[in-house]
């Protein structure tokens, strides 16, 4: 454990680095490396992505110039002891200039007519028309003419369904596209399935290429695609894969398929028919209208294909190349055709993302069920012990305002889902020292040496590295599988695979199970048909162990997972089926057997609730089921019950205490707004990280569900450990008093033993440490304070007086207020906003206060210890007293130690502020011209993206900057009391 103190490079925040077309020079790369050293970062995320931003200085994607200024990063990083990871392409999404039209990617998509019959059809097909965008679809002006056709269906309609013993394949009646056909009586619906060149292209430099999308289905293209630039790479910095070069990065799938379509390529007929056994052809109306009942069972099975070609294809392509040449990879694998479990588990290092409390929209105590959830979950499943985070992007709609205590609040919320190795989003590269907003990138945190608080990113580069350190230790500990819906969702539409994530209305389950103390992973079909095994009612997979199965909201699911469900219920584990019981079976082969198979299971296995609010529960074999509805969508607001009322989480509480409990009654509160933890056990020792993630302090007893063990506090900001003596053992574990600050974090670990003695219960302000038979305890209050202290197998209560405690005193003006960069110098009487005064509202920049103070007598007793409380601040405070550095408030409700600074008399306190740039960029007019020393390399010209770029300009709601207060000094006296 003694990287907690001083984290491992490979712990610290790594970084995406973007190079704005790449119009990079060795002396910057060198500055720029040295820059993130010194501030604690450990790696780069080398991405040659976006821009220009420069008129001049463009080097081209892979030319020799590139890949020399490549090997020149990686060196430099060697030297300094850091990582590298490559981006495998010049943007997101797989592509490059290098592939020819025939490995780009491509879309299926039809274009029907109806015609009555009977009449002869003799005529050109019908072309796909370009229809109207919609989000998560590529601009129909990309869309290239041109089509190749892939089969021509026709199918009677009646009642707006096309029974499928109508439906006929005419492919093979047509000639130069066209067909000749004799319509049959009725109304038919004649339908040509085009494969089509998407025309997407990569977010690329704009600086001559024109950097294709691979076709992610064809393996030729992969395979063209991976030996082209992975062949550059190789070639230019080969001798330090697997070295300092730790991965290759896939990022984010944000490819689109044209409207009305889906993924698709040349070969995919074939190999559906090798796959699922039949053809599809004939079927092909189904993934598009109603055909029978058969439409359902034939989506699932083409994205159950999809999904294994995406991973035979894609992802093992890309994962073979790397792992052929000694180097990792890495992949955000979501938004594609895979199942994100499957795929987070295939790869080396999954990527999470999506930002809690992100657009300034979703709450800090971010509960969705997304793709963070998904990606942790398959790591978990699948034995990946660490989770990569692209962390911050889109923290605010500006860039500018994010505080370096927001991106650590979204770091604990990232930590609280499993996340370990973070890449902050991002650091952009630029030879620029000042903010130039027109120059930088627009959907990201700006974390690089032109944000005024860089000089501090150390502190939480600081605790990134100490949480990441604790929380890959051991393994996870999650109480509750939840079946991932993934193959229910597969039976409604094939068209929706660039979601993130599957849509699906996860409602308030997330919030439930988190909210309520129990952590939970996302279970799929592949791991509990061919993974999972069970004892005593413990479902185990890989070395994780879930106590209960939820299956949530599912109309259907395979027959093979139901089987495996019932016989771990038999052998005595506990289901819980929410809202619906599932009705039928996926997939057409034998789907009338396998529905009716599925409903005698279920019917087997389950029973209604008695009431729409109650729960239908079941013993079957040595297990139990329950069926709640009113769960996951609680649309009236009498739906919504407190926490200690509610039905489905005391069913979960029936058979498994929460991992971390709060007593919510005895507190007063209907439920949990923000208090987050996570859990991992290394051996005999359970860690726990708990994050207040809400803006009120939290001062409650808190249940960890650990027994005989003691407990430590690992504080995370400073790197400190020390015991913990105030706890007691109940039935449900050990109950501690937890104090936390609004957005404050800790790890509490326990380690086996028990203490001879330990504080039950008391008064006190905290217990500092207990030696032989004394205890040492703070108090900031006078007057009689009371302990209860076990010691060895006696419980004894005892008492003192304490006196001597002076209140807090408040330091008042007139205070010193100097702006140099502004030409301000002036006498405050009061503390307030630098934002409340139109001549300083925008300004951005470093203010320093200065207060002299007489500390009176009754603060100088040598028992006791002085704080500085500084109030609110905005941002950054660093501290002096009496010429004395004594801190830096980076986080609110900070105290400073001030004991040893302080003296009798006469104090001098300076307290440097440093706010956010988002003031001064809210004013900017026009954009802020290049450095006239960087003209020669760069120009001074406006590209068409600072020409186009708004960013911050004209925001209005400035956060509050400088000095707020008020400012404190608080007292507390160290007492000893004898427990003889």
């Amino acid at each position: 454990m003694n990287g907690f103190s001083h984290p491992p490079r490979d712990c610290r925040p790594y970084t995406y680095w973007f190079w704005p077309a790449s119009a990079v020079t060795e002396e910057e790369i060198t500055w720029e490396l040295q820059q993130m050293h010194e501030q604690g970062m450990g790696g780069v995320l080398i991405n040659s992505a976006f821009g220009p931003v420069f008129e001049k200085g463009a080097i081209p994607f892979l030319s020799d110039d590139h890949l020399k200024m490549i090997r020149h990063a990686v060196l430099t990083a060697k030297k300094l002891g850091m990582k590298v990871v490559l981006n495998f392409s010049g943007g997101w999404v797989f592509g490059g200039f290098w592939l020819p039209p025939e490995q780009r990617s491509q879309s299926l998509v039809p274009a029907s007519v109806e015609l009555n019959g009977p009449v002869h059809f003799s005529a050109e097909l019908p072309k796909f028309v370009k229809a109207a965008d919609h989000r998560g679809e590529i601009s129909v002006t990309d869309i290239p003419d041109g089509e190749k056709l892939v089969a021509v269906v026709a199918g009677k309609i009646k009642d707006g369904n096309m029974p499928s013993s109508t439906l006929v394949d005419l492919t093979s009646l047509v000639v130069n596209d066209s067909l000749n056909w004799t319509v049959p009586e009725g109304l038919w619906r004649l339908t040509a399935f085009w494969l089509k060149y998407t025309g997407q292209k990569t977010v690329p430099p704009d600086y001559g290429q024109v950097h294709w999308c691979v076709d992610h289905f064809s393996r030729s293209a992969m395979k063209n695609y991976c030996e082209f630039i992975g062949g550059k790479y190789f070639q230019a910095v080969g001798d330090e894969f697997g070295k300092t070069i730790s991965a290759l990065h896939c990022d984010s799938f944000e490819m689109a398929s044209l409207p009305d379509g889906f993924y698709w390529s040349d070969s995919l007929l074939t190999e559906f028919h090798a796959y699922k056994g039949y053809e599809l052809t004939r079927y092909l109306p189904a993934l598009w209208w109603s055909v029978d009942d058969l439409s359902a069972k034939i989506r699932y099975d083409v994205n159950d294909f999809l999904h294994h070609a995406g991973l035979q294809i894609f992802f093992r392509t890309f994962l073979e190349w790397c792992h052929r040449h000694g180097i990792q990879a890495s992949m955000e694998p979501y938004g594609f055709t895979t199942d994100i479990l499957e795929g987070a588990g295939m790869v080396d290092l999954p990527f999470m993302e999506v930002t809690p409390g992100e657009k300034d929209a979703v709450p800090w105590f971010d509960t969705r069920i997304g793709p963070k959830r998904y990606v942790a979950s398959g790591a978990d499943l699948y034995g990946r012990n660490i989770i990569g985070v692209e962390a911050y992007t889109y923290l605010h709609w500006e860039i500018y305002r994010a505080t370096l205590e927001e991106l650590k609040i979204a770091s604990a919320g990232f930590l609280c889902t499993g996340a370990n190795h973070f890449f902050n989003h991002l650091y952009a590269y630029t030879p620029e020292r000042q903010a130039a907003p027109s120059r930088t990138l627009p959907w990201a945190a700006v974390i690089n040496h032109t944000n005024l608080w860089w000089s501090d990113y150390h502190h939480l580069a600081d605790y990134v590295g100490r949480c990441c350190f604790l929380l890959r230790q051991g393994r996870p500990q999650k109480d509750i599988a939840v079946y991932s819906p993934l193959a229910n969702q597969w039976t409604l539409d094939v068209k929706n695979a660039r979601k993130w994530t599957r849509e699906y209305d996860w409602g308030v389950l997330g919030e439930l199970i988190f909210a309520n103390g129990y952590q939970f992973d996302l279970i799929n079909d592949e791991v509990l048909q061919h993974r999972a095994s069970w004892q005593n009612g413990i479902l185990t997979v890989n070395a994780m162990e879930y106590r209960i199965l939820l299956l949530p909201d599912i109309s259907a699911m395979p027959v093979e997972t139901l089987q495996i469900i019932r016989r771990y219920v038999a052998d005595g584990g506990v289901v819980i089926a929410l809202e619906q019981l599932p009705a039928c079976s996926v997939g057409l082969h034998d789907h009338v057997a396998n529905d009716l198979r599925v409903q005698s299971l279920i019917h087997e296995m389950f029973t209604e609730p008695i009431s729409p609010d109650g729960t239908g529960e079941k013993p079957f074999g040595k297990g139990r089921t329950h069926f709640i509805k009113r769960v996951l969508r609680r649309h009236d607001v009498l739906d919504r019950l407190s926490s200690p009322l509610d039905p489905f989480v005391n069913t979960l509480r029936t058979y498994l205490s929460p991992d971390v409990s709060i007593d919510l009654t005895a507190a007063g509160l209907r439920e949990n707004n923000g208090l987050s933890f996570f859990h991992r056990r290394l051996g005999e020792v359970d860690l726990y990280f708990v994050a207040n993630i809400q803006e009120r302090s939290f001062r409650l007893p808190l249940t960890f569900r650990v027994r005989d063990k003691i407990p430590w506090h690992w504080n995370p900001y400073d790197g400190s450990i020390s015991r913990l003596w105030h706890y007691r053992q109940n039935s449900q574990g050990i109950e501690l008093p937890i104090e936390l600050a609004p957005f404050e974090s800790l790890f509490v670990l326990f380690q086996s033993g028990q203490d001879s003695s330990r504080v039950l219960a008391s008064d006190f302000h905290r217990i500092v440490n207990m030696k032989q038979d004394t205890i040492f305890a703070a108090a900031r209050l006078n007057g009689r304070h009371h302990l209860l202290v076990q010691s060895r197998r006696r419980i004894a209560s005892f008492s003192c007086t304490v006196q001597g405690v002076p209140p807090p005193l408040k330091l008042t003006g007139p205070w010193k207020m100097t702006l140099a960069e502004a030409g301000i110098d002036t006498l405050l009487t009061h503390l307030e906003s630098w934002t409340a005064h139109p001549a300083i509202r925008h300004f951005s920049g470093i203010g320093c206060y200065e207060i002299q103070f007489t500390l009176p007598a009754g603060y100088l007793n040598k028992q006791l210890r002085l704080w500085l409380d500084l109030g609110k601040v905005g941002s950054i405070a660093h501290v002096q007293l009496n010429g004395r550095p004594i801190g830096t408030q980076w986080i609110s409700h900070t105290y400073l130690p001030i004991t040893s600074a302080i003296r009798p008399g006469n104090n001098r306190l300076v307290v440097e502020v440093t706010n956010t740039l988002i003031n001064r960029a809210a004013a900017l007019k026009q954009p802020v011209p290049v450095p006239a020393k960087l003209i020669p390399h760069y120009g001074s010209g406006i590209t068409a993206y600072t020409k186009s770029f708004r960013g911050p300009v004209g925001f209005a709601a400035l956060p509050a900057s400088g000095l707020i207060g008020p400012v404190h000094i608080i007292a507390e006296k160290i007492t000893s009391i004898p427990v003889r």
